[in-house]
C-alpha cells in the first residue's frame, strides 16, 4: 500500500518519500527516500509502537498478526510532513506529523473512529479532507491543524458502491483510496477485486479512478488498469510533468 510524494528542495533536484504498510510489525510504517523513484533506502519509521494493548504487545495470549496498521497516506505542506494510517486493532485513525521525515520524531494524535484506507488532501483553499472507505467511499473534513474532525464540516458518502464499474460481486470491494487534485479536478484512485470477469476482462485486482470538479462530486469513474493484478499504487509526478505509480 505505498504512498509517495515529491518534495522540491533548494538543491535543485527533488526528493521522493514513500511510506508503506507494516501491519503488526514494530517499529511501524517505514519512511523511504529516493532521488530517482528506482533506488530507495529506509530513513525512518513513523512510530516505535502503535499502541500498548494486549494484541500489539503479545500479552495474555493475544496477537495482532496481519492486523495492526494498514494503508497510510503521506503528505507534505507548509514545511510539515503528515502521515495518516488506521487500525482495526486499536479502533482508531492515527495522524502523525514531523518537520524532518528522516531524523525527526513523528508526533501523533488519534481520531476515535476507523477511517478505512484514508487519503489526506490539503486543498488549495486551506481546507483539509480525508477520503476513505470500502465499498462506499466517503469524505470527512478535518480542522486546519489536522488534529480533529471539523465540526460542521463536510462529512458524507461521495461515491456509493464505487466498485460497480468493475463488477457486481467482489473479493475486495473498492477501497485503497488515493486522492489527488490535478489541474483543478479531484481524482480518487481505488482498487477493486471482482469475483467475475467484466466486459470480457478477467477477474483480478483492478485499478479504478473517479473524477469530479468538486470534492463532494458528482464523480464519473472508469476502470484504468486491469493488468497482472497491479493495483493500489501511489501516484507521483516529476518536475518535468511525467507521472509514475
Amino acid at each position: 500500500d505505498p504512498s509517495v510524494i515529491r518534495v522540491d528542495g533548494a538543491h535543485g533536484r527533488p526528493t521522493y518519500y514513500m511510506s508503506s504498510t507494516t501491519m503488526h510489525l514494530a517499529p511501524g510504517v517505514p519512511i523511504m527516500k529516493s532521488w530517482d523513484l528506482v533506488h530507495w533506502e529506509i530513513v525512518n519509521y513513523v512510530y516505535d509502537q502503535l499502541a500498548g494493548n494486549d494484541k500489539l504487545a503479545l500479552r495474555n495470549g493475544e496477537n495482532a498478526y496481519g492486523q495492526g496498521s494498514w494503508a497510510s497516506s503521506l503528505r507534505y505542506t507548509n514545511g510539515c510532513y503528515y502521515l495518516v494510517t488506521f487500525s482495526y486493532t486499536t479502533g482508531k485513525t492515527h495522524i502523525y506529523k514531523t518537520v524532518d521525515p528522516e531524523k525527526g520524531r513523528w508526533t501523533g494524535i488519534t481520531l476515535d473512529k476507523v477511517y478505512h484506507d484514508p487519503s489526506l488532501l490539503f486543498d488549495d483553499d486551506g481546507r483539509v479532507y480525508l477520503v476513505y472507505g470500502s465499498g462506499d467511499i466517503g469524505v470527512v473534513e478535518l480542522t486546519a491543524e489536522v488534529n480533529a474532525v471539523k465540526e460542521g464540516g463536510v462529512n458524507q458518502v461521495i461515491i456509493p458502491e464505487a466498485g460497480r464499474i468493475a463488477g457486481t460481486s467482489f473479493y475486495v470491494p473498492a477501497e485503497g483510496a488515493h486522492i489527488h487534485k490535478i489541474n483543478g479536478k479531484y481524482y480518487i484512485f481505488l482498487i477493486a477485486w471482482p469475483r467475475e470477469s467484466c466486459g470480457g476482462l478477467r477477474a483480478m485486482r483492478t485499478q479504478l479512478v473517479y473524477r469530479a470538479d468538486r470534492i463532494t462530486g458528482p464523480y464519473e469513474g472508469r476502470v484504468i488498469l486491469r493488468e497482472a493484478g497491479i493495483a493500489q499504487g501511489g501516484l507521483v509526478d516529476t518536475p518535468e510533468g511525467d507521472r509514475y505509480a
